[in-house]
């Protein structure tokens, strides 16, 4: 099995199944350089030597995930996101169209407003033009007969499939000319982080092991820990020794977990997701397993269920289990 198969699942249909993997091209690929272009051509009266039109817009160059160089309007107005809608939402611009299953983790006053285009992240060519984007957003992933499509008609970018949220949220800022207002959000998000560190501060979590693992397709998966920056970066959990072990590893991105080796990864704090109908069941025998039982995390009831949203690196998804997490923290 490729070992990026259950996140690459999820984030490109993001029907709820896995998730890893991490490429892309950081933000400092997304610098842009303006420029004028003229969007019709000059008319000239019968003497050849009279401009009558001169329209002009303000447009840009990008350099997108997969390093083409893409000529788009200095500030987009009308955008179609058929991925980074998380951080479209965040940036204070809605997208005029996107896909079921992205916008499926936001809430309907979020939702309100948008398009619905298709389904998947490809979304429906009719449907997305008869909104008249002036601009397309895709994954880095996209087929390139999609990308050809598109790109025939509007411009279109493509931003990074998966990887550091930040970068990614650097970059859609660049395309959408919101530099500023993506430094005040990281700015206001590090203050809530902190605010939360201080409110959870007698749990001691940064003395505490933490272990993130999914089922998915009736298999147990656990991932690289930067999979989950808010567990670990921001409430500041540490890895098991095992996961410790298994990370010095460059390559390493997720492992499936038989029930037999969960001892070696015994954390202080389980954080449990599920993906699917089919894993429902094959999580609740385990947990009434004496394996599991005899886990620390299950012993102190530290072990919980959480959406399997946060399988998704953005930074909405950031703010989201912020939130989240210290509910199932502080919880009675």
């Amino acid at each position: 099995m490729n070992r990026f198969y259950p996140i690459i699942v999820l984030l490109l249909s993001l029907v709820l199944t896995v998730a890893c993997g991490n490429d892309g091209v950081s933000s400092t690929n997304m610098d842009s350089t303006s420029k004028e272009n003229s969007t019709r051509e000059t008319a000239q009266d019968q003497s050849g030597d009279k401009e009558t039109s001169t329209d002009k817009a303000q447009t840009k160059t990008i350099v997108d995930a997969l390093g083409r160089q893409v000529e788009i309007p200095e500030q987009p107005k009308s955008v179609v996101a058929l991925w980074s809608v998380g951080e479209m939402l965040v940036l204070g611009q809605k997208p005029v169209g996107s896909s079921a299953n992205l916008l499926r983790f936001y809430t309907e006053e979020q939702r309100s407003g948008i398009e619905v285009v298709g389904d998947n992240t490809e979304g429906s060519f009719e449907k997305v033009m008869a909104l008249q984007p002036d601009l397309i957003i895709l994954n880095a992933r996209a087929t390139e007969e999609d990308i050809d499509k598109y790109s025939k008609i509007v411009p279109t970018v493509t931003t990074p499939f998966f990887g550091d949220p930040f970068e990614t949220f650097h970059a859609v800022a660049a395309i959408l000319n919101k530099q500023n207002e993506a430094e005040q959000w990281i700015k206001d998000y590090q203050a809530r982080v902190q605010e939360k560190q201080l409110q959870t501060r007698d749990l001691k979590l940064t003395e505490q092991t933490a272990l993130v693992i999914q089922f998915a397709k009736k298999s147990m998966y656990t991932y690289r820990s930067s999979t989950f920056p808010v567990v670990f970066n921001d409430y500041q959990f540490k890895l098991t020794a095992k996961q410790e072990e298994l990370q010095k590893e460059p390559n390493f991105g997720n492992l499936q977990l038989p029930m037999e080796v969960l001892p070696e990864f015994d954390a202080d704090y389980i954080f449990v997701m599920i993906s699917d109908d089919d894993s429902n069941p094959v999580y609740e025998e385990l947990s009434q397993s004496e394996v599991w039982k005899k886990l620390k995390a299950a012993s102190n009831n530290h072990v919980y269920v959480i959406n399997n949203r946060m399988a998704i690196n953005d930074v909405a998804t950031m703010d989201w289990a912020l939130e989240e997490i210290y509910s199932l923290l502080v919880k009675k």
